[in-house]
């Protein structure tokens, strides 16, 4: 018996054949059935498709032979996969190579064998399409690119295998990363939330002094920045653990019939002071009174409102004005609100609600915000089977809009 000298990328080709994930595993109908075809087809009682791996060769299909695997040494598979080419043998007790292979003079007595190669996209020799008989005879030219075409089927099933086993592969690894940093923000919070809440307490301690030199106005500035640095790094934190939150699947909401208008008039209350600071109009129009409930979850809608309230209020000048409407449309209650801002150019709209992004002046960028507000608030919004979607115009100003199912 001779032994099939080993292909000259056979590392490689063995890498690559781990990598579709196939062997050992469960039998297939797609296999089965284009074993079955080839023996139909070209009249021949054995036909299987066969990977050869280091030490055997494997049978994802086996028609016509109980054996799922045979030593790789016996196999005529691995001859053909040698070079990467058809391989037919008429007659095995008339060749050198297999004349007194223990396939040829046991079971299953091969006395004819036909394999066309699947070789995959990197041109490695995975296995072999093969079909035997237990008496010599030769393939005709029509049988033969029977045999390819049907190994073209095969290695296309193994292709699809592949992906769907990258696509698991990548799922496990994605779930993975998620879980890692998950728990690595929740245990940086603790971490960072516990000496920030002291800094914070210490400088509304230094800010409330009022003997001494700490109670002059230049430290009492200092104080001060102290707090809304403190404060500002504390709502950054908050976003990045809520943005990790939805990102995982683990922000839960709790629906419940809210009055939209209520709930509007409790976020512009929350508001009013900054607006009247800033001298910019902050209006809900009547229509709000008669939009009737949403089904939300009260402590999302309010950080939502808040979020896009407070956005409008910012990048509105002094003399603008914001206004909160809102319409019925098809058993959705869509809540609009409109600035008279400088607005946003359309190549930062195309981008909005990218975590971490953030438009308008670079200055007013780095001074304000972490760029995670509206990514969150997207995300809240279809966490709700709602959709938030921005309008502006340069010069204009911008209109964001919400729509809720109705309660």
């Amino acid at each position: 018996m001779t032994t099939a000298p080993l292909p000259p990328n056979e590392a490689a080709r063995l890498a690559a054949l781990h990598d579709y994930g196939v062997l050992d595993t469960p039998e297939d109908a797609r296999f089965d059935r284009i074993a079955a075809l080839a023996a139909r087809m070209l009249d021949m009682p054995i036909a299987l498709v066969s990977l050869v791996d280091a030490e055997r060769q494997w049978f994802k299909a086996h028609y016509g032979m109980a054996a799922r695997e045979t030593p790789r040494d016996a196999s005529f598979c691995s001859h053909a996969i040698a070079d990467g080419a058809f391989l037919e043998v008429p007659d095995a007790t008339a060749d050198n190579r297999f004349a007194d292979n223990p396939l040829v003079l046991g079971d299953p007595q091969i006395r004819f064998y036909a394999g066309a190669p699947l070789l995959d996209p990197q041109g490695y020799a995975l296995g072999t399409l093969c079909v035997i008989d237990r008496q010599p005879r030769v393939l005709s030219d029509t049988e033969r690119a029977v045999l390819q075409d049907l190994a073209a089927l095969a290695l296309d099933a193994l292709l699809l295998d592949r992906a769907r086993h990258e696509a698991e592969q990548a799922r496990r690894e994605a779930e993975y990363a998620n879980r890692a940093k998950t728990n690595f923000l929740a245990f940086m919070s603790h971490e960072l939330r516990t000496p920030l809440n002291a800094v914070i307490g210490f400088g509304e301690l230094l800010s409330a002094e009022s003997f001494g030199p700490l109670g002059s106005a230049r430290y009492k500035h200092y104080a001060s920045m102290i707090v809304e640095g403190g404060q500002h790094l504390l709502e950054v934190i908050n976003a990045i653990l809520d943005m990790s939150r939805i990102e995982a699947g683990r922000f839960t909401i709790e629906r419940q019939p809210l009055s939209l208008a209520e709930e509007v008039a409790a976020v512009l209350a929350l508001v009013r002071v900054q607006a009247d600071s800033a001298g910019v109009a902050l209006e809900m129009a009547p229509d709000l009174a008669g939009l009737g409930e949403v089904q939300a979850d009260r402590a999302a809608l309010r950080q939502v409102l808040l979020n896009l309230v407070g956005n409008a209020l910012k990048f509105t000048p002094s003399g603008g004005k914001v206004q909160v409407s809102g319409v019925n449309d098809a058993g959705m209650i869509r809540l609009c609100i409109a600035d008279s801002g400088a607005g946003i150019a359309p190549e930062d709209l195309r981008r909005l609600g990218e975590p971490f992004y953030q438009s308008g002046p670079v200055l007013l960028r780095r001074a304000e915000g972490s760029g995670l507000g509206l990514a969150i608030s997207k995300r809240l919004i279809a966490l709700h089977g709602g959709k938030l979607e921005i309008e502006s115009t340069l010069g204009e100003g911008t209109k964001v809009s919400i729509s809720l199912p109705q309660g």
